[in-house]
């Protein structure tokens, strides 16, 4: 089976929060991050050892004060269809969040309340399946283990 490359797991992040966002009602202003250097999948850190680095996106959706951000993160699940899954978090927290798996791509896609800045937000983190790199292309260094 061939893997897929890093340009097509980033791609897959970007639709798959662009299909979040869409069930954001209007108005919104949406404000991705920065993108920093490919995670490399084979990271002591995440316990694996696989080829090639995960893309991770970082959106802001800012709302206006009226929404109710609680209420629309209970709700997502519903409002997202079938192919959407909850995660269990692992950790309690005491603001409104959801963990979520897209399961075609077994993307997984972290909503919550953004706790940062003046405007209410809703924060969105999802993280790609590995993808291969570009020849090119040198992925973050590893934190700790092989080779250090």
């Amino acid at each position: 089976m061939n893997k897929p490359t890093y340009e097509t797991v980033r791609g897959e992040v970007t639709s798959t929060l662009d299909e979040v966002v869409a069930v954001i009602p209007d108005p919104k202003e949406i404000q991705p991050q920065s993108e920093g250097e490919p995670y490399p999948c084979d990271d002591p850190m995440l316990l694996a050892d696989r080829e090639g680095a995960f893309f991770t996106g970082h959106w802001f959706v800012y709302v206006p004060e009226s929404f109710d951000i609680d209420a629309f993160i209970a709700s997502l699940p519903g409002l997202l269809g079938d192919d959407w899954e909850v995660r269990d978090p692992q950790i309690e927290v005491s603001f409104a969040n959801v963990d979520l798996l897209y399961k075609p791509l077994s993307l997984t896609v972290s909503v919550e309340e953004a706790l940062t800045g003046d405007r209410p937000a809703i924060e969105l983190l999802a993280i790609s399946r590995c993808g291969i790199l570009p020849d090119d292309a040198k992925p973050r260094e590893s934190r700790g283990g092989r080779g250090s």
